[in-house]
């Protein structure tokens, strides 16, 4: 034991050695690079929180003997996100955040405590706490960032709330399929609202943020891999755990790892090949199975199994490395990479000897570095992928052109070769002509929110904001007025219309009318995403 322990020691610190000259040498980023950046690190954050979030909630209810540290390590996340928004607005912003975004979580712990002790008033109690303080943090959010729309936000924060309790509520009621599967959902919902917010933070700093750099093919794919992989190391770490103390929702832990080893191979499938997919598949997950295999004979104290099993994880972190080598012979080889994968799987095994030796809070700070380790993974990777095939990956939008086509009075649309059924009909008022602005928005690929609030409709696309409040001829884009005229938008049976001359102005898409036949033609060009 002593020696297998010293190995992973001398080869993490190894590696962590290794990896450290690579951050010190980083040269200062391009608007651009900070925008993928922002993107990349509020998804890592947030989808971190949820997991976090979940296992804690576990951990409370099951009154296990780390429930103190896993609520420290979700406390550590939080001092991360208020690091991420004192950096882009400033104290004053940070001292609000911190106890809207504390709250909730000693709230979501309460409940697990009251579920525990089958206290339903207590429960009922802090569930109507978390009502409360998703309206708070609405609030807030909606200050910080009024482009993005009041409703929007509220129903964002509501369903990341809905989404916990209802892995909670299952696991809780031994439904543990269930469990794992809103689990994953809490953690998807997580990273897609923080994309999200990196779009509206990026947007109020053009100076600091080109939006553009967010919506590359590489850094989608970046954005993917390190999304799978952070999954995959805090999922791992739960099923090391379960299998330890020989939980009763052992296997469900262990086949949601399995889904996420299916997503990371489909991933790779779409680089490389179905055939280089299932290779991959077989490889990680065999590798999988050996950090499980370690952790139960770690809890068993069967030194025979237990170096058996590392050298079983030794052979298939090599496999593993060898498949990156052939994938990308001229990247997947780096010293880096290799480095960066020896750490993950050193670091997975450290957090099974601190566990079993019951050093909590040394095995929660080995899994902290663990989920942080993914990213530098899949950077590396996003980044010799990119290298690799510089045309399927390339480092700039690519663009595609989309044209819809109308007609006064009638309700269908076309968008390039696809035709959508409207419930409202273009029309002309007053020599004025008026089209139904959430499904023509939606159509070129914009995202529409309505703020009740305000009687405003706000658009989200390619990294631009824009507001159309009602009553107006003006509309907000990226923080300016601007105007085509007196029209106003309305509403017209429940929809809201928009002069297609203030869309055209606010939008910069072309707009052509036809002059006897009533015919629209509105031409965009939009980044298009992998």
């Amino acid at each position: 034991m002593k020696r297998w322990k010293a190995r992973l020691a001398a080869l993490l610190g190894l590696c962590l050695v290794l990896l450290i000259p690579c951050a010190a040498g980083a040269q200062a980023v391009s608007a651009r690079e900070a925008a993928a950046e922002l993107r990349v690190q509020l998804e890592a954050l947030l989808g971190e929180h949820a997991l976090l979030a979940v296992m804690a909630m576990q951990k409370r209810y099951d009154g296990a003997a780390d429930h103190e540290q896993a609520a420290a390590l979700l406390g550590k996340n939080t001092e991360r996100l208020a690091d991420a928004l004192r950096l882009a607005y400033g104290e004053e912003a940070v001292k609000a955040f911190e106890p809207l975004w504390s709250s909730p979580i000693e709230a979501l712990l309460n409940y697990a405590q009251a579920a525990a002790e089958g206290d339903e008033t207590a429960r009922t109690q802090a569930a109507k706490g978390l009502e409360a303080y998703a309206k708070e943090q609405t609030l807030f959010w909606a200050r910080l960032l009024p482009d993005l729309g009041a409703a929007g936000l509220e129903e964002g924060v509501k369903r990341h709330t809905e989404l916990l309790l209802q892995a909670f509520d299952a696991y809780a009621g031994k439904d543990y399929a269930a469990a794992y599967q809103h689990r994953r959902e809490a953690y998807a919902h997580a990273v897609a609202s923080a994309d999200l917010l990196a779009a509206g933070m990026a947007a109020q700093a053009p100076d600091r943020y080109d939006a553009s750099g967010m919506k590359t093919r590489k850094a989608d794919l970046r954005s993917a891999l390190g999304r799978l992989l952070g999954e995959h190391a805090l999922t791992a770490v739960v099923a090391m755990q379960k299998g330890i103390d020989g939980a009763s929702d052992f296997d469900q832990a262990a086949a949601a790892l399995n889904r996420n080893a299916e997503d990371l191979a489909a991933a790779i499938a779409s680089v490389y090949g179905e055939k280089a997919g299932a290779s991959f598949y077989t490889g990680w997950t065999s590798r999988t199975r050996c950090i499980l295999d370690y952790a139960k004979a770690a809890a068993s104290t069967d030194e025979s199994a237990r170096t058996t099993a590392a050298g079983k994880l030794e052979k298939a972190q090599a496999e593993l490395a060898q498949f990156f080598a052939e994938a990308n012979p001229q990247h997947g080889s780096r010293p880096e990479l290799l480095n960066a994968l020896n750490a993950m799987t050193g670091q997975m095994a450290m957090a099974v000897d601190h566990a079993i030796l019951g050093g909590h809070a040394a095995a929660y700070a080995t899994m902290e570095e663990a989920y942080a380790q993914m990213f530098t993974i899949a950077d590396l990777l996003a980044q010799g992928i990119s290298e690799q095939y510089p045309d399927r990956f390339p480092d700039a939008p690519a663009f595609v052109r989309k044209t819809v086509t109308m007609q006064i009075g009638e309700t269908e649309l076309t968008v390039n070769d696809r035709t959508i059924r409207m419930d409202v009909s273009p029309v002309l008022q007053e020599g004025v002509v008026y089209i139904p602005l959430r499904v023509v928005a939606e159509a070129v690929g914009a995202t529409v929110t309505w703020d009740a609030a305000t009687s405003t409709t706000r658009l989200a696309w390619d990294g631009h904001q824009a507001s159309f409040p009602l009553g107006s001829g003006q509309a907000e884009v990226n923080g300016r007025v601007k105007s085509a005229g007196e029209a106003p938008t309305v509403m017209q049976d429940g929809r809201v219309m928009v002069p297609i001359g203030v869309l055209g102005e606010a939008t910069g898409w072309k707009a052509e009318l036809g002059k006897d036949d009533g015919s629209i033609r509105l031409t965009t060009t939009a980044q298009e995403h992998s």
